[in-house]
Formats: structure tokens, C-alpha cells, sequence
């Protein structure tokens, strides 16, 4: 009898949305970003993955990797890493530019904002609950398809008059070991402060990158191989 019970609490909705939970907070995740800033232009579109454990998150794009970790005291503290070089650049929490919120660095939508939107609709359950989430702001809509146990974003849609950005997961794994040794890899690059970049300004990697514009004071928007800022973060300029 007590092997039924357990298999029914294990086959609630609620069991599973906590299994999510757990699951959720290593995972790897890859996105495509599809961007129109008008009819008469072709869409730009690139691709990224998110990586995660429970403190850190990284954005990685083609040569570029934008992590955060949370610190115990809920500051944030971003590292850029440039892939083909093996190196990365170190920020202090207080270089960091504009918002300090970690759930929009760590599920690409933050806390606030999904409060702010009205949930149209809700569907599944556990693993695979999804919400549709709307707003209108003064020219601006954004929805949202949110996995809520998954703390993943499914597709978020951004229009505006002459504007549009669509952001669509393409797959999603939660292999721990395998985040956990990609987070390792990327650890074991030489890394720079931030502040003392004036002083390095003979290494060949440091003065390509003030040159291309990489080196911005407390940036953590993405940028393409020649330093622009994506369109991705544009509400960051």
C-alpha cells in the first residue's frame, strides 16, 4: 500500500513542478533572437545559450561569454570572457551599469517585469506548465510565454512601431555535469580586473579590446566580434 501512495504523491502536479524546480537550476539552454527594424530590412538574427547553476548564469554568444555570479550578499558580479582568447575581463559589483537584478541575467525576463504582466493563459502542468503573459506599454508590447516550473523563458516577443524582436528557446538540456565542467572550463581563463586595465595596456589582448570597444565601463549588454552592442540589450544604452 505505501508503494501506491509514494507513487502518487510522485505523479502529482505539485511533486513535479518541485522536480522541476530542482532540475531547472543547471541547465544549458539555446536561444535564437530574430530582430526587424523594418519591413524594407532583412531580420537579423543570431543565436545564444544560456548556462546556469544556482549563482551563476552566462550568456554565451559566437566569441563572447557574459557571466554573472550572485554573491552571498545579492550583489552581482560579471566576468566577460572572450572564448577565442582564453581570457576574460573581472567586474567589481559596483562598475556594474543599470539594474542589479539577477532573474533578468538568470531567466532573461526579470521577477518584476513578469509582476507587471497580465497572464492571459496558463497550460500543463508541472514541467511543461506554461503561461502567456501580455503587456502594452505607452508604444511597446511585449509577450511572453513563460515556463514557470522551469524558470525559462519559452519566447518573448518585443514590437513597437518600427521594431520587432523575437526571442524563441530551441533546446534545453539539464545535465549537471555538463554545466558544471563548462562553468570549469571557463574558470580556468586568465582573467583581468577591470580597474587595472590602465595599467595593462601593453598586452596585446587588453589594447585590442579598448580599441574594438569591448572595455566599456561596467557594460554587460552583448556585443558582436567588432565590439557594437546588439540590439538584444538595447535598453541598456
Amino acid at each position: 500500500m505505501k508503494s501506491i501512495i509514494l507513487s502518487m504523491v510522485l505523479l502529482s502536479p505539485f511533486a513535479s513542478a518541485v522536480e522541476c524546480k530542482a532540475d531547472n537550476q543547471y541547465l544549458q539552454a539555446s536561444y535564437k533572437v530574430s530582430e526587424q527594424t523594418s519591413q524594407k530590412l532583412p531580420k537579423n538574427e543570431q543565436s545564444f545559450t544560456l548556462w546556469r547553476t544556482p549563482r551563476q548564469v552566462a550568456q554565451q554568444s559566437e566569441q563572447l561569454v557574459e557571466l554573472w555570479r550572485q554573491l552571498s550578499n545579492q550583489q552581482i558580479r560579471p566576468i566577460r570572457y572572450f572564448t577565442q582568447a582564453k581570457r576574460g575581463i573581472e567586474y567589481q559589483p559596483s562598475e556594474v551599469k543599470g539594474s542589479q537584478d539577477f532573474s533578468s541575467k538568470y531567466q532573461l525576463v526579470s521577477d518584476q517585469l513578469l509582476a507587471k504582466m497580465q497572464l492571459q493563459s496558463e497550460q500543463g502542468e508541472g514541467c511543461d506548465k506554461k503561461q502567456r503573459y501580455y503587456l502594452k506599454q505607452a508604444d511597446t508590447v511585449i509577450e511572453v510565454v513563460w515556463l514557470s516550473n522551469q524558470q525559462l523563458v519559452e519566447s518573448m516577443q518585443v514590437n513597437t512601431a518600427n521594431y520587432s524582436r523575437i526571442t524563441s528557446l530551441q533546446s534545453v538540456s539539464f545535465n549537471k555535469q555538463t554545466v558544471l565542467e563548462q562553468f570549469a572550463n571557463w574558470d580556468k581563463y586568465q582573467t583581468t580586473d577591470y580597474a587595472d586595465i590602465g595599467d595593462n595596456e601593453s598586452d596585446p589582448f587588453l589594447a585590442k579590446m579598448i580599441n574594438l570597444g569591448f572595455v566599456e565601463h561596467g557594460a554587460t549588454g552583448f556585443y558582436d566580434t567588432n565590439g557594437k552592442a546588439l540590439k538584444s540589450n538595447h535598453h541598456h544604452h
